[in-house]
């Protein structure tokens, strides 16, 4: 970066030209465009539809797993138990991955 008033090169994180004394102003960064402030909205829009359908998936698993559990003649409610725990746990990676592409 050039110093405003001299044009000689600053130093790095210089507010002040060694050359002149002047003081050294940054300019704004670029605002973002409508095209890139509509993108946004439409991914955040997209991830949001993604989360709300990985929710709606879990609790349809969850409900079909315990309505299992409790029809099973063995009581085998341990097993039962792993296979939520398992489901919950694969859920759970799904919406971090949502989340991590916000």
């Amino acid at each position: 970066m050039y110093c405003q008033s001299c044009g000689k090169e600053l130093a790095p994180g210089a507010t002040v030209c060694a050359a002149c004394g002047a003081r050294v102003f940054f300019p704004p960064p670029p605002s973002p465009s409508t095209d890139q402030v509509d993108q946004i909205a439409a991914d955040v829009k997209r991830a949001a539809k993604d989360l709300v359908s990985s929710a709606a998936r879990l609790s349809r698993r969850l409900a079909d797993s315990a309505e299992s559990a409790a029809k099973d003649p063995s009581g085998s409610a341990k097993k039962a138990g792993r296979k939520v725990a398992a489901e919950l746990d694969a859920v759970a990676k799904e919406v971090d991955r949502i989340v991590r592409e916000l």
